[in-house]
């Protein structure tokens, strides 16, 4: 869905329109493209900034948590259940927002931007609560982007939604990695949960061997 928009502007602001160099185009096809640029550019703040943001919309945050995990109470992966429409639907307004960039047809990546703050947001949101687990940690970070990238404009089930979405497909890889730096830290082994699987397994093998010998 498209809309119109007729706009008056006096003889100052329309030569300085014109002169504007940052974007190309010509009337309102320029004033189009200032706004594409204001969306590029928005959510960069500081993580400090950030933080103080996590305290003032806390209990929206919690909120949108909880909406996010209930979608998983029965099926471990949401997204399989939604429709080629809702989908694209999704797609298309992570595509305006610049959270998603398209690199061939149907086929997309997180933007360069929303990646990196979303790293710089899963550190320190794991950072400021330790109990707080890696893949809460991403989602929470997740919603603030959305919120933020949606510069207000996005209802709570489309963040739900795209949080589930850019997790699924791209951002779990993050608190996944997280997760094992963390493990590695605490017991100076990689994938400790497959080496003790597999110690296991040796232990066993031998007393099998054993059995056998007359």
């Amino acid at each position: 869905m498209t809309k119109e928009l007729t706009v008056t502007l006096s003889d100052i602001e329309y030569e300085i329109l014109k002169n504007i160099k940052v974007v190309d185009g010509k009337d309102g096809g320029k004033l189009r493209n200032l706004l594409r640029l204001y969306i590029s550019t928005t959510a960069e703040l500081k993580s400090s900034e950030y933080a103080l943001k996590r305290q003032e919309n806390k209990k929206e945050i919690e909120e949108l948590l909880a909406s996010v995990w209930a979608a998983y109470e029965h099926t471990p992966h949401p997204t399989e259940l939604w429709t080629d429409e809702k989908i694209n639907k999704l797609t298309g307004i992570l595509l305006e927002i610049n959270v998603l960039m398209k690199i061939e047809e149907k086929q997309y990546i997180p933007s360069n931007k929303f990646r990196g703050l979303f790293k710089t947001l899963l550190n320190n949101i794991a950072t400021e609560d330790q109990k707080l687990d890696e893949y809460s940690a991403a989602c929470i970070a997740t919603i603030q982007l959305l919120m933020e990238f949606g510069v207000g404009t996005l209802d709570k089930e489309t963040i739900r939604d795209g949080t589930i979405f850019m997790n699924e497909g791209w951002m779990f890889v993050y608190a996944t990695a997280m997760k094992r730096a963390r493990e590695f830290m605490k017991t100076k082994k990689l994938f400790p949960e497959e080496k003790e699987s597999e110690k296991e397994s040796d232990m066993e093998a031998p007393v099998l061997q054993t059995s056998q010998v007359p």
